[in-house]
């Protein structure tokens, strides 16, 4: 497993409609990969002024495009070995986490299908999250997880004429790993819906470190 990391160039124009647009960054990402079949988390991160493209993946990228289409000629990011981090996981240690989700409930209508729509009210968003930890290996500590942003994503697919809309939350707080098989596979696959548009994604630090 691979962690990579790409700087974003935010003042090309080129940049700034992919970030709005994550079937754009979506693209580029799979183009990264040989093995076209298989399916990478991503994420971009903003931070202190700056923007990153993280990558979550079985096999090494080629960033060398990516850094092309959006980034700094002179600059192809980095990938490190992942797995290195995944044996750190043990049940009971506790780390500081990121996490750009898209988060949802169904609504049942009769005898139809339930219709998927988004937790807009950040109470929600947070019982949305605590739902998920119980099923993904980790439980929030109690200072809790909070909100560091929330936008709608608005885009077009080729494949459809009306617009796409993904409602973006990034959540940050501290977690306890409680199985750890569990939660280790959530740092692989994710947690979520709309993986192929830079949800899902979360990560780790020690806390402390």
């Amino acid at each position: 497993m691979y962690l990579s990391r790409v700087l974003l160039d935010i003042s090309r124009r080129k940049t700034q409609v992919a970030m709005v647009s994550p079937n754009k960054i979506h693209g580029a990402v799979e183009e990264a990969f040989t093995r076209k079949q298989e399916r990478n988390l991503w994420r971009i991160d903003r931070l202190r002024g700056q923007a990153y493209l993280l990558i979550v993946s079985a096999e090494r990228p080629d960033l060398s495009k990516i850094a092309e289409q959006f980034g700094y000629m002179n600059d192809c990011g980095e990938s490190k070995e992942y797995g290195r981090l995944l044996e750190r996981i043990e049940t009971g240690s506790k780390w500081h986490f990121r996490l750009t989700a898209n988060p949802v409930h169904s609504i049942q209508g009769g005898k139809k299908r339930g219709k998927v729509v988004a937790h807009t009210s950040e109470k929600h968003q947070l019982e949305w999250l605590e739902k998920q930890a119980a099923k993904r290996g980790f439980r929030i500590l109690p200072d809790g997880a909070y909100i560091v942003e929330s936008n709608w994503r608005v885009f077009s697919k080729r494949d459809l004429d009306q617009k796409v809309r993904i409602l973006e939350v990034v959540f940050e707080g501290n977690l306890c790993v409680e199985n750890a098989d569990v939660f280790r596979n959530t740092l692989i696959n994710g947690i979520g819906r709309e993986k192929a548009y830079g949800m899902g994604m979360i990560t780790v630090v020690g806390i402390g470190a």
